[in-house]
């Protein structure tokens, strides 16, 4: 990793995302250098992580999981400043139940980039018996959320209902759980690794890419988020259209570093790390919002978590099945995937 390079480049943008007038150049060029530092910081950040397993004795998938959360961390930040907007509450709201679609959307790309010579994606069976839970939790929530939404909008003569508030509580207790069980039994997924690493080169090894990752990262999601919302109020965009640019922005940069991993030959952590950014998205992110602002079931909303169900329950019996991924399940889940979010975009011409 070239240290001095890559503090270069976040500084660059850094510089370009404080200083940076508000214009169509400016904002271009922040979503070229935006994607440009997703790609430097990627390979490296991977890298560490799985140095920081190995350190800490966690598992690859374990590993991956905490890379997902870091990896929202931005995404969720950035909502946050979003949804204090009246103007930008409904997009916020929108692109973080799309966040969850573009990452299906990347589990497939990964899957295809992984198999398309053969092959299959092996998921550990000690990984399957958390993720397919907590899967199984993200279906009946979306299920849950959407039945209520009908049955309240048959009811309400008053435009859209409020989402009741007992569903967000559950759903971060559902997902606090899951994290519990998961970390019980996290650990020995690296004994044996490296043994010529003495204990402080171990902890030495993987500070830096982490730290510069972890910082990259932050400034890419700004420099895209930005720019997005300057094309956004430039272009005058549908809110559908607007929060689909958004959740795109939102997603890449954070999850695209599984990508680059995943070739590099970190392939558990890459899966894991975009299985739970498909479910942090549902399960996290949506219900710390539902709890800071009222969302209102109205047809996009009730539209997405229908179409979070269908792609979960789909992608979840590929998985279950065999216990792996192979090309035509990749190829599955694009197309699902990406159906699910083009029609997402065809509500704009309704409501």
């Amino acid at each position: 990793m070239n240290v001095k390079y890559t503090v270069s480049v976040l500084a660059f943008g850094l510089a370009l995302y404080l200083l940076g007038p508000e214009t169509l150049p400016f904002s271009v060029l922040g979503m070229i250098i935006g994607l440009v530092i997703v790609i430097i910081i990627g390979e490296p950040m991977v890298e560490g992580l799985q140095e920081f397993s190995e350190y800490t004795g966690l598992s690859s998938h374990v590993t991956g999981i905490l890379s997902s959360l870091t990896s929202n961390l931005p995404e969720m930040i950035m909502t946050m400043f979003m949804i204090f907007s009246p103007q930008l509450r409904e997009v916020a709201i929108l692109s973080v139940l799309l966040a969850s679609a573009f990452n299906g959307l990347l589990l497939g790309v990964l899957v295809i980039i992984l198999t398309w010579k053969g092959g299959s994606i092996e998921i550990p069976k000690k990984a399957l018996e958390n993720d397919v839970e907590v899967m199984r939790l993200a279906i009946g929530f979306s299920i849950i959320v959407f039945g209520t939404g009908i049955i309240l909008t048959l009811n309400s003569e008053v435009g859209p209902p409020l989402l009741p508030w007992e569903i967000p509580v559950f759903m971060l207790l559902a997902y606090i759980g899951y994290l519990f069980f998961v970390a019980r039994g996290g650990k020995g997924g690296h004994e044996g690794h490296q043994p010529h690493l003495h204990e402080g080169e171990k902890s030495k090894a993987f500070i830096t890419p982490i730290a510069l990752g972890l910082i990259g990262t932050v400034i890419a999601a700004e420099l895209i988020a930005s720019s997005s919302e300057f094309f956004v109020h430039v272009l005058h965009l549908n809110v559908v259209f607007a929060a689909t640019l958004i959740g795109f922005a939102g997603s890449v940069p954070e999850h695209g570093m599984a990508l680059i991993g995943a070739r590099g030959g970190h392939v558990e952590l890459g899966v894991s790390n975009l299985l739970s950014g498909v479910v942090q998205s549902i399960l996290l992110i949506f219900p710390i919002v539902a709890l800071l602002v009222p969302v209102y079931l109205d047809g996009y909303v009730l539209y997405q978590f229908l179409a979070i169900a269908v792609t979960l329950w789909i992608l979840l019996k590929s998985i279950v099945d065999d216990g792996k991924l192979t090309l035509d399940e990749g190829v599955s889940i694009i197309v699902i995937y990406l159906l699910g979010i083009l029609l997402f975009d065809q509500l704009s011409l309704i409501f």
